[in-house]
């Protein structure tokens, strides 16, 4: 690739690929988007990679060592609870012998640890542990023992879900929806409804990514029926938004208020906090809710009732929670637009180019540079400056 090429593929700027050539340093997110580039490159292109590096020390790792690495890697031999036994680290690894109950639940919760890094840090954070864990639960399901099975295929379904999120957050939409069917199916083979009907809202919003409105409703409708009898109440309620913002975005208005009005329902009887051991849906809460009410109302033009939404959402969503809540930022810019106000709609971007200080997340920096998209029309004042050189010090630049 030309070095324009190569710094749009990784949405960085030129100068920033130009000064890596010349030997400056290479931030922590950047080598994390340059690691995954290299792992979805193809296998011509990962050998000549390999042959350009033959006198570094890592040349002859072993595989199996290197899963190891990259699976319980940043602590996490404490995560899955064997940092004193590398026996044991290495049996999970190779697949040999049948994994126990012990295993199985040592991996799930490894999937939570997972689930938040991603929320707090990014997927890249993330994804180094995912695609190894993916390779285990396949390795451990080859000679799993009938007892676990179920378990087992439904826990491998929930990893390769997991990795969906994390390929739709850095853009790459055919991974994802691959991912996520194969997730739903795996789900499905499990009698797991309630996982059947996570994957689908996962595909729902993928379809809205995807300006595809009306094959999102189709994905939350089915999302509903499944999930209509469960008993996590935080997974129904999350779906119930789900299903009301593709009802939105294909301008079914009453469809969308009666869909947000019984999620509202549903998370009157959440407990206040939760965590992936409680529930998929363990984000859901009213702040959430708050948060798309205000993005529906947005999309069906009703633009005051929406800032008022998405300014109550932004002060109420837990401020760990990075790239949720710099995203509920991004849908108070649409409704600040829609009333007017642009110079405090440049002003909410810029809170949120802040976040990706913290949050890596590649999706994010996609919806902030189209939120800088959206304020073309008063490029020239003072607002939308002020916010162009907040993006040009983090190398964020329109293409």
């Amino acid at each position: 690739m030309s070095q324009p090429q190569f710094a749009a593929s990784l949405g960085i700027g030129e100068r920033t690929v130009r000064r890596w050539e010349s030997g400056g340093n290479i931030r922590p997110d950047h080598q994390a988007a340059l690691d995954t580039m290299l792992h979805r490159a193809s296998a011509e292109v990962r050998h000549a990679f390999q042959r350009l590096r033959t006198d570094t020390q890592e040349d002859d790792v072993d595989r199996r060592k290197f899963l190891i690495s990259a699976a319980l890697g940043a602590g996490g031999l404490s995560t899955l609870g064997v940092a004193d036994n590398p026996a044991r680290v290495e049996w999970l690894m190779s697949g040999a012998g049948r994994p126990d109950t012990w295993a199985v639940e040592r991996v799930r919760s490894t999937l939570y640890e997972s689930m938040l890094i991603d929320d707090a840090l990014g997927s890249p954070a993330a994804q180094g542990m995912v695609i190894a864990q993916q390779q285990l639960t396949e390795a451990l399901l080859e000679s799993c023992p009938e007892p676990l099975r179920t378990d087992l295929v439904a826990l491998h379904g929930e990893w390769l879900g997991f990795a969906g999120c994390l390929a739709w957050d850095q853009g790459d939409h055919s991974t994802a929806a691959r991912l996520y069917h194969r997730g739903r199916d795996l789900a499905h083979d499990a009698e797991d409804s309630d996982g059947a009907a996570y994957m689908l809202a996962h595909l729902s919003q993928l379809a809205l990514w995807q300006k595809r409105p009306r094959v999102a409703v189709d994905h939350a409708v089915a999302a509903q029926s499944w999930v209509a009898r469960s008993a996590d109440i935080a997974l129904r309620a999350y779906i119930s938004m789900r299903a009301a913002d593709a009802y939105a975005a294909s301008e079914q208005e009453a469809a969308a208020m009666a869909a947000l009005d019984a999620a509202e329902r549903d998370l009157e009887k959440v407990p206040a906090a939760m965590g992936p051991a409680d529930s998929r849906a363990y984000f859901a809460d009213r702040a959430l809710m708050i948060s798309f009410r205000g993005g529906c109302l947005s999309m069906l033009g009703r633009h005051a009732e929406a800032v008022e939404a998405s300014r109550a959402a932004v002060e109420a969503i837990d401020p760990t929670r990075t790239r949720d809540r710099a995203m509920v930022m991004l849908e108070l810019e649409r409704a600040l637009i829609g009333v007017g106000d642009v110079d405090e709609a440049a002003a909410v971007v810029a809170d949120a180019v802040q976040i990706t200080d913290q949050n890596r997340s590649p999706r994010l920096a996609s919806a902030i540079l189209d939120g800088r998209r959206a304020l073309s029309p008063w490029a020239g004042s003072t607002a939308v400056r002020a916010l162009d050189g907040e993006l040009a010090r983090r190398d964020m630049v329109l293409v």
